[in-house]
């Protein structure tokens, strides 16, 4: 992957339970979610700074921020952006959805979803200045399932203290993927981190 020197994929924060509105791509954020929306980008930073990545304001260029179109993802990601003077850009392929395979073991479900996670993170990333940052905010099945991607691609090495369990990154959690040397040259194979837990 070409670009960013550091890539962040964030959980949406609390936002209730499904069938809480009828249309669940307009579910809000939570009292919770609101909460933790308001300090991601303290904690973003913290963790950054904590893996010599500095904060996302001294990134190369202007952090790049991309979200699935739901409105819990959209709306963890916007104070951070009025904060930084950046836009949300949205991308569909990072939505969680109904997959249109047949499969009762539900396996096809993570490979069909990282696969579309993947192009969507990778036209992304070109839109990264070279050593900036890149956040992308999704969803718990989905997050898993392009980390898995990446691995099996040999882009990203996962260590076993990285639990790719459906749904086990926290709501408003983050993993960090850090790339190459001190200069912040993107180099493969990445490594990720599971930044600390929101409160």
């Amino acid at each position: 992957m070409n670009g960013p020197g550091t890539v962040l994929l964030v959980r949406h924060a609390w936002a209730g339970e499904r069938g809480a509105v009828p249309d669940d791509r307009t579910r809000p954020l939570d009292e919770r979610g609101r909460r933790q929306a308001a300090g991601l980008h303290a904690r973003l930073d913290a963790g950054l700074q904590a893996h010599g990545h500095g904060r996302l304001g001294d990134q190369r260029g202007a952090p790049v921020l991309v979200s699935s179109p739901l409105v819990r993802c959209t709306a963890t990601l916007a104070p951070m952006a009025s904060a930084l003077g950046v836009e949300v850009a949205t991308d569909d392929r990072l939505a969680e959805l109904e997959v249109p395979l047949v499969s009762r073991d539900g396996w096809p479900d993570a490979a069909y979803l990282g696969a579309r996670a993947r192009a969507a993170l990778e036209q992304a990333a070109a839109r990264t200045p070279a050593g900036g940052a890149l956040v992308l905010c999704s969803h718990g099945e989905l997050l898993p399932a392009l980390v898995g991607v990446l691995a099996g691609r040999s882009e990203l090495t996962t260590p076993v203290a990285i639990d790719l369990t459906a749904k086990r990154l926290p709501k408003g959690g983050a993993w960090l993927l850090g790339a190459g040397g001190g200069d912040g040259t993107p180099t493969a194979p990445w490594t990720i981190v599971e930044l600390a837990p929101p409160g």
